[in-house]
């Protein structure tokens, strides 16, 4: 496989040896930038969900209080003489809550994520300066 008697490489092979060398040190290093860029994506999913579950807890909290304290307010004002209809249109609107909760809760559950779109886009742009 050497041109060279004393088995040494030739020149042209040592150009193709280094060419592969170059090509590969590419290869990790554009599959090292798309680990970094992907690390990246999920450290700052992390970071929004956290937020998004600390603000949630918030409001489902302050918002069960308050509606606790409304539900009271109302069967009290109407204790007398319409208790029940009173109690019943309370209940009544929470199962509406309730419902449409679990509707948007439905939606957001079937709605695509945006996680690794930043990735997959740097991929799909690699793979088309690739192609031939």
């Amino acid at each position: 496989m050497t041109d060279e008697p004393d088995g040494v490489p030739s020149e042209r092979q040592r150009g193709i040896l280094a060419s592969i060398k170059m090509l590969v040190a590419t290869l990790v290093a554009v599959g090292h930038t798309r680990l970094e860029i992907l690390a990246t994506e999920v450290e700052e999913e992390k970071i929004r969900l956290a937020g998004i579950i600390l603000l949630g807890t918030l409001a489902v909290f302050f918002f069960g209080m308050a509606l606790i304290f409304l539900s009271i307010l109302v069967v009290s004002l109407f204790w007398n003489e319409h208790r029940i209809a009173a109690l019943g249109g309370v209940t009544i609107f929470y199962m509406l809550l309730g419902i449409s909760s679990l509707c948007w809760l439905r939606f957001r559950v079937r709605t695509k994520s945006k996680l690794f779109a930043t990735s997959l886009e740097e991929l799909r742009k690699d793979h088309a300066e690739l192609q031939p």
